[in-house]
């Protein structure tokens, strides 16, 4: 199509463009060549609503970690520099070695939470299958990113479809100490006007975080001391 050959086109893989957000945070050293590192939880697909394949587009590297093994293959294909953790990430009061994964038709939605899959089978999303898979809670798989050379990422992304992490995300922070935080909200009942009293806010707050852009159910956030602090509330 002739459009991609425009001089100013931008492309996009995330759902409600994260990664446009993402890209502009870091634009001015992207322009000198930087070269940074992501780390990508509940990854899902290499390109399908992906907040990280841009980055990755342009020399970034860093750590996927999803649920489902069948992602694996495809994603170390597109991005070799990359690495693949296949772990379900585990609620905050869990202590089970493994847990059950729904996959669903639509891998997007493919969930560890027992409920949220009964909640999206009952609204008409098919279920493929339930596999079992190595739990690790989020703290825990802190130090498995620094074991890989995943410390102090550029950027982490967290999509876990309704996993409550919240009380195991501010000793995440201070492990990673990422430059900037993409989250889904862990709760439905988010939105604008309750962002800084929710549970989400006060978990951030509790590791020195502060939101800086909600996009499409998504919290960014950076530390509060960050001197580039720019909000765009």
């Amino acid at each position: 199509a002739k459009v991609l050959e425009e001089k100013f086109l931008k492309i996009g893989f995330s759902q409600n463009g994260e990664d446009d957000f993402i890209r502009g945070y870091f634009w001015n050293e992207i322009l000198e060549g930087y070269q940074g590192t992501y780390l990508d939880i509940g990854c899902y697909s290499e390109s399908l609503y992906s907040n990280t394949k841009l980055l990755s587009l342009i020399g970034w590297k860093g750590l996927a970690v999803d649920a489902n093994p069948d992602l694996a293959k495809p994603w170390l294909s597109a991005s070799p520099k990359d690495k693949f953790l296949n772990f379900c990430v585990a609620a905050s009061d869990s202590n089970d070695s493994g847990l059950e994964f729904f996959r669903f038709n639509d891998g997007a939605m493919s969930t560890a939470n027992p409920e949220r899959a009964q909640q999206l089978v009952q609204e008409g999303w098919r279920l493929l299958d339930r596999v079992q898979i190595p739990a690790i809670r989020l703290a825990e798989l802190a130090e498995h990113a620094i074991k890989q050379g995943c410390n102090r990422p550029d950027i982490v992304s967290i999509d876990l479809e309704m996993i409550n992490f919240l009380d195991d995300l501010p000793d995440f922070l201070r492990k990673l100490l990422p430059r900037l935080l993409c989250m889904e909200c862990v709760s439905q009942s988010v939105n604008l006007s309750n962002l800084f009293s929710s549970q989400e806010a006060q978990a951030l707050s509790s590791a020195d975080y502060q939101p800086i852009a909600w996009i499409g159910g998504n919290i960014f956030a950076v530390q509060q001391q960050d001197k580039n602090l720019v909000s765009v509330f």
